[in-house]
């Protein structure tokens, strides 16, 4: 039997919150990490308490958004996708991934050996969609951008002063979505790339970029029981204490500077309440055309400790830090709904758990390929911010 993910999800604030909630975060570059002071509007609103409470609301997103809802309606259909998964014959763990010299561009990528492509159905993500019911949502942080005179007209991926308020503009969104704590989680782009807290981590997939392309494998960041495994452990405890110990050393100046311990930390990736939650945010002008970011739909799949044998976690090694990634083969989308934001728009993004959702880039075959530009963070829900005030 399949284990409930339960997700404490507060109730919406009004769209005007959404759009006014970036979080003004200093990103010089010359700093690796930052003393964070956040607005203390943000922190004065008043929020609905209801974090006891299940509330199922759409988040409002920008009115230029043209959103349909799904409600079981027959007459939307899927369209045809092509996704890649890991080979059957590949044994877990088995293979050591990570950057190689001479790649090109930032990041990593996964061998195409280990790979096999599988055709898949490609559903629109409902305007109603939750992460406690789903395993993701819709948000929208345009307006926000805009306030920070980011537009798509302008948006340019290798500036860092760009990147940082398109992550002050996430942060602000999952806060004001929450009303809890997020602190921007340190990733492979702390040491690939020389981010700095706040800053987001952007892919380009269009010729002639250095900066890191699209991960064409489903997958998830950070299955708790994969990497247990991997490390010799059980549980899932033992797979957010691992994660803990690889990061804290990127991790802890920002944690600090909140009054968040490590062990706090492990509560809340454990607890998975809403725990670490990824942000994929499109920065491509106009829309998406192809490679768009598909999510598997946990109403139809759950993976936990039980279905070890369905995917496979990996260590990716970086000078200075040793990382996961848990990869599935294609029977463990048996019988899932695969979906997607058809021609997703500049600003729109997919907020989804770095735990349980599988979720990668996936080809239109019946698109042309002009490439996009997206940006993504990872962060961690931590303390209420009505505690804080």
């Amino acid at each position: 039997d399949g284990v409930m993910l339960v997700l404490p999800v507060p109730a919406q604030e009004p769209a005007a919150a959404l759009m006014s909630s970036a979080v003004e975060l200093p990103c010089p570059a010359e700093v690796e990490t930052l003393d964070v002071k956040m607005d203390d509007a943000l922190l004065a609103e008043e929020r609905t308490d209801s974090l006891a409470t299940m509330s199922v609301e759409t988040v409002s997103l920008d009115s230029s958004s043209s959103l349909s809802r799904s409600d079981g309606r027959s007459d939307i259909e899927p369209v045809e996708g092509q996704a890649q998964f890991l080979r059957d014959e590949v044994s877990f763990g088995d293979r050591e991934l990570g950057p190689k010299s001479g790649q090109g561009r930032l990041g990593y990528s996964m061998p195409a050996e280990l790979l096999e492509s599988r055709p898949v159905q490609l559903w629109p993500i409902p305007a109603d969609a939750t992460l406690a019911d789903n395993g993701f949502e819709l948000l929208s942080i345009t307006e926000a951008l805009r306030g920070m005179g980011v537009t798509e007209e302008n948006f340019d991926p290798t500036s860092q002063d760009h990147r940082c308020k398109v992550g002050s503009a996430l942060i602000g969104a999952a806060q004001a979505r929450f009303g809890k704590r997020a602190i921007h989680l340190a990733d492979t782009s702390r040491v690939s790339g020389s981010a700095v807290y706040g800053e987001a981590t952007v892919r380009d997939t269009r010729a002639g970029s250095k900066l890191r392309a699209a991960q064409h494998i489903f997958h998830m960041d950070k299955f708790l029981p994969g990497i247990a495994k991997l490390y010799g452990h059980t549980t899932e405890s033992d797979g957010a204490r691992r994660i803990a110990d690889a990061y804290w050393h990127l991790w802890e100046p920002d944690f600090n500077s909140f009054g968040v311990t490590k062990d706090a930390a492990l509560s809340y990736i454990a607890g998975a309440a809403p725990g670490m939650l990824n942000l994929w945010v499109s920065l491509t002008p106009g829309e998406v055309i192809n490679e768009p970011l598909a999510v598997a739909d946990m109403r139809n799949i759950l993976l936990d400790d039980s279905d070890i044998d369905l995917v496979s976690t990996h260590k990716v090694v970086f000078p200075g830090l040793e990382d996961t990634i848990t990869v599935l083969r294609q029977r463990a989308i048996d019988g899932a709904k695969l979906m997607f934001r058809p021609r997703m728009r500049f600003g729109e993004v997919i907020m989804f758990s770095t735990t349980h959702t599988p979720h990668s880039a996936v080809w239109l075959p019946n698109a042309p390929t002009p490439g996009r530009c997206s940006a993504e963070m990872r962060m961690l829900m931590a303390t209420d911010l009505d505690r804080e005030a």
